[in-house]
């Protein structure tokens, strides 16, 4: 099972703290390879909410941050639920 949202909201405050001048990009391929997100679901989240991979993480606001995690975790859900047959 993939990382809950807190812990998805963990990792971005974090690296928004220890990197504020890492690209978004950036830290969402970090996340992929260290939460275990695939890319697709990470990158449809940040399009989704109209944020540019190479905006600077340290320029997000907390509600950004929030609502990027929630959409990450949302969009890799149902892309588990329609992977999984149908018994």
């Amino acid at each position: 099972m993939f990382a809950a949202p807190e812990k998805i909201l963990s990792f971005l405050t974090d690296r928004q703290h220890l990197e504020p001048h890492s690209d978004l990009g950036r830290v969402l391929a970090r996340l992929c390879s260290e939460l275990g997100a695939c890319p697709t679901v990470a990158d449809r989240a940040a399009q989704r909410l109209d944020l540019p991979r190479g905006r600077a993480i340290g320029r997000l606001r907390r509600t950004e941050l929030t609502q990027l995690a929630r959409a990450i975790h949302r969009f890799a859900s149902a892309g588990r639920l329609e992977a999984e047959p149908i018994r």
